[in-house]
């Protein structure tokens, strides 16, 4: 079994945003922009994971 392309972009996308979220998080910004920003990369990160478990379930 292979991963597709889309599985692989997916996947390097994920780990980046989640690089994003941590580095987002620990930073100077004000709690509204911290927050605010580190919930929609949540979301996002979540869209994501289902995606990927959504392509794996149907091989």
């Amino acid at each position: 079994m292979t991963a597709s392309r889309t599985d692989t972009t997916l996947a390097a996308l994920l780990a980046v945003l989640a690089g994003v979220e941590v580095v987002l998080l620990t930073s100077d910004a004000s709690d509204g922009v911290r927050y605010g920003v580190g919930a929609a990369l949540a979301v996002v990160i979540l869209v994501l994971v289902a995606r990927l478990s959504k392509g794996r379930s149907s091989d």
